[in-house]
């Protein structure tokens, strides 16, 4: 009778995988840890800011915005839809394209002739729509005024591509989804996870258009993506 040899990969990785621990702990010189706490990350984050308001937010999303090329225009619930057709033009028109998201229905917004990200399309039609888009509009689902970055969801009603491949980028940012950085941004997530509720495929941290200057450091914008991306405060 022959042996046969284990064909089981699990195993392997099993195998490997204790073998490295085994090897770190022994490192380390003490006993491999069976249990870990998580740890109360407050006691790590500076707090530079002190007490903020949503007005004190405001303003910091608008300073690091400049920095990162990014325009930030204020405007009212009543005004929003006038506002986003003022973009819209500014950026010379053409094709636009939304997500699913059903605050578009909420606050009465409509775009003629705009094609929607929906899950009925598929993958392939969706993003097909996303190229030949002129304007990208979506409302964030968070967003932190210390990087000026927008938090977004993929979901079947808002996937990746939206985001990276119009031409122009144009992100709803409602005043009480401002945060002050990634770790309250996480912190939010982190509960929606403890109490069960459905979170995306993947979470998308955006900050504006690409800023490069890898070419004799001289900086250009919006090379991978956008060319402009604008955040609409309401």
């Amino acid at each position: 009778m022959t042996a046969s040899a284990n064909t089981n990969p699990n195993m392997n990785t099993n195998t490997n995988k204790e073998a490295f621990l085994n090897t770190i702990a022994a490192k380390l010189g003490r006993a491999r840890k069976s249990e870990v706490q998580r740890p109360a990350i407050r006691e790590f984050i500076p707090d530079s800011y002190g007490p903020l308001t949503t007005d004190n937010l405001v303003e910091i999303l608008k300073e690091q915005c400049f920095f990162i090329h990014t325009q930030v225009i204020e405007t009212t619930r009543e005004l929003l839809q006038r506002t986003l057709d003022d973009l819209l033009e500014a950026n010379g028109g053409g094709n636009v394209m939304t997500s699913g998201d059903p605050r578009f229905r909420e606050y009465g917004l409509a775009f003629p002739d705009a094609t929607v990200w929906e899950e009925a399309a598929g993958r392939a039609e969706n993003i097909r729509r996303a190229e030949s888009a002129n304007t990208a509009i979506v409302f964030a689902d968070c967003a932190l005024a210390e990087s000026g970055t927008v938090v977004l969801e993929s979901r079947p009603d808002q996937g990746r591509s939206l985001h990276f491949l119009p031409a122009h980028y144009i992100a709803v940012v409602e005043r009480e989804k401002l945060v002050l950085r990634s770790t309250d941004a996480a912190a939010a997530l982190n509960r929606r996870i403890q109490d069960g509720e459905p979170v995306g495929s993947s979470i998308n941290f955006i900050s504006g258009p690409s800023n490069s200057a890898d070419i004799e450091m001289k900086l250009v914008v919006g090379v991978h993506g956008p060319l402009r991306a604008t955040y609409v405060l309401i």
